[in-house]
């Protein structure tokens, strides 16, 4: 149902001109640029360090004012650059180990890694990206946007202690990861290719390490990990943490597996190098002989796949602790690696379980609050020795008041606003609204002031919710389930189902006696109305109190006539069954 809140359209002319374009001659490279990098509210980065809009507005300006060429980390464009860095990063956590291992660390043969020279590329305009990107200084509280603080920090600030604001970017990119970014963006394969050699005696250990520095990109997952945290939050307000939290969960599962296959394919290979182990005529059985780690060395097939589906059988056995793969440790190295693996696979198993738990429980901690009280309620069922018909209406009160997922609702609700507030209130009742005849046609207004003073009752099976004769100070709406209507001597007049309203009768009148009595036939939820509501919110609409007033108005009189008829044929029956008896005598 529409709330009839609808978004605030400005038609007030912007007067921030490092905002928008105000016309064709404010067109210039220096405001396109401005506008594609400086903060945007809506991004979330923006959302956490800013509270308004005036406080965006604000760095807005400073930024166009002070640094208008460096790129703003609140920035649309930042943020879609994050994207597209992530899904580099996760290609890249693939193809790099993978190209290290079987490739460019070959133990048979000098091979050239291709392939990462673009996922090389995307990292060189990232670090150039982040080298003129502002960061959150913590101390200060503020974006930090002036230029090169990162990279010059310590030998301006310690050197030659001197303070100069166009330095002062870079260095916290320095601290964090740029000389990793630059070691592992660099294709070591081919620059050390005319040092490289095969394992053997001329191996030079130095380059075989320095083809390892790729791998220094892995580092870079918490940033990945970062970035698609931001990617849910933008989905959805909760920041979708029941999705996230799988996906990272399993994400790292995979990424460990993964990593795991190409290390115990690149250690024995790593041995051959450093131990020299090959010998001058290469071949098998010297190999084998002289190392027996290198359990690779023994593969039939040559082919890089064949290479990597057998490791990942092997590393796959170990890690579920199920077997050793087809290649039983025949040294201590090897027997280590495989107890590390196995360790490494209880470990990782612990932890998807506790986070698939931990998971399941924040999904689930209305339902296990609701069971909680389900506990709590048999347990004073049984301290009160209540017999078990009352035990078992509690309980369906129970079920059918939470419908198995308990929440403290005068809690929730006394943290909203009042504008929100009555958005719940239209929203949850907008059943009762489209049943209800007389509130159709109604002016907005009227509407909400009803379903504002509107309470909230359930009724099981054969509850009374009016008596006959009481005094009466609110009337019902009947939102769903049916009710039977009684004269006070019993007579069934009608059934009421949904969208029905009763006990109005009470409020048009004070001091009035119910008519008839109110018995709920199945699970009912109703809402009530009291005198005093009644008065401020209905009396103000002359014809909708006129409805209402003819309609009960109608109801008692019908309710009279039923009950004088029911009275007339109780005497009927009294003084058939006295005559019988009479005449049962003589």
């Amino acid at each position: 149902m529409d709330s009839g809140v609808k978004p605030h359209i400005c038609a007030l002319k912007n007067s921030d001109k490092y905002y928008m374009f105000g016309s064709d001659e404010d067109i210039t490279c220096k405001n396109i640029w401005i506008n594609m990098f400086q903060i945007n509210g809506k991004t979330p980065r923006a959302k956490i360090f800013f509270e308004s809009m005036a406080h965006v507005c604000a760095e807005r300006r400073r930024h166009a004012l002070i640094h208008w060429w460096i790129i703003h980390p609140c920035s649309s464009w930042r943020f879609l650059w994050d994207l597209v860095m992530t899904v580099v990063y996760m290609v890249g956590f693939l193809t790099i180990p993978f190209s290290v291992s079987f490739i460019v660390m070959s133990h048979d043969r000098i091979r050239m890694d291709k392939f990462n020279f673009l996922i090389y590329a995307f990292c060189w305009m990232d670090i150039v990206c982040n080298c003129f990107t502002g960061y959150y200084d913590k101390k200060l509280m503020q974006m930090e946007l002036a230029p090169f603080k990162i990279f010059m920090y310590f030998l301006y600030v310690y050197l030659f202690r001197m303070q100069n604001s166009h330095i002062e970017y870079f260095l916290n990119y320095l601290k964090t990861f740029l000389i990793l970014d630059i070691l592992s963006s660099l294709p070591w394969d081919h620059i050390t290719l005319p040092w490289r050699s095969l394992p053997g005696r001329e191996s030079n250990h130095l380059v075989s390490l320095l083809n390892l520095l790729p791998c220094l990109k892995l580092s870079r997952y918490g940033y990945v990990n970062m970035r698609i945290s931001e990617l849910f939050s933008v989905i959805h307000f909760e920041v979708m943490h029941f999705y996230y939290e799988l996906f990272s969960t399993f994400m790292l599962a995979f990424y460990i597996m993964y990593w795991s296959s190409c290390l115990y394919y690149l250690i024995p290979v790593l041995v051959l190098h450093f131990s020299n182990s090959l010998p001058e005529q290469y071949n098998l059985i010297n190999v084998i002989q002289e190392c027996p780690e290198c359990w690779m060395t023994g593969l039939d097939s040559s082919s890089i796949p064949s290479r990597f589906q057998y490791t990942l059988f092997i590393v796959v056995e170990k890690l579920a602790a199920s077997g050793y793969g087809g290649y039983v440790p025949r040294t201590n190295g090897h027997i280590v690696l495989s107890f590390v693996l196995i360790l490494i696979g209880r470990v990782l198993e612990c932890y998807i379980a506790v986070m698939l738990i931990q998971i399941k429980a924040g999904k689930q901690a209305s339902e296990s609050k609701f069971q909680e009280i389900i506990n709590q309620l048999c347990a004073y069922t049984s301290q009160k020795q209540l017999p078990k018909h009352m035990k078992i209406r509690l309980l369906a009160y129970y079920y059918y008041r939470f419908r198995n997922s308990y929440f403290r609702e005068k809690s929730i609700l006394s943290n909203l606003s009042e504008q929100l507030r009555q958005e719940i209130a239209l929203q949850s009742s907008h059943r009762l609204v489209e049943n209800v005849a007389i509130f159709k046609d109604l002016p907005k207004y009227v509407l909400r002031s009803i379903i504002k003073n509107l309470k909230f009752e359930l009724y099981l099976p054969n509850d009374v919710i009016i008596k006959a004769g009481a005094y009466g100070d609110c009337m019902f709406f009947l939102s769903a389930g049916t009710v039977a209507v009684l004269t006070p001597t019993g007579k069934e007049i009608c059934h009421l189902d949904d969208g029905a309203h009763f006990g109005e009768v009470a409020l048009l009148v004070g001091e009035q006696r119910r008519v008839a009595s109110v018995i709920a036939i199945e699970v009912c939820e109703v809402y009530r109305l009291d005198r005093k509501d009644f008065r401020k919110c209905i009396s103000v609409h002359t014809e909708l109190f006129a409805k209402i007033e003819r309609l009960a108005t109608e109801r008692i009189e019908r309710a009279m006539i039923i009950e004088e008829h029911h009275k007339r044929h109780l005497k009927r029956s009294s003084a058939q069954a006295d005559h019988r008896k009479t005449v049962a005598r003589y």
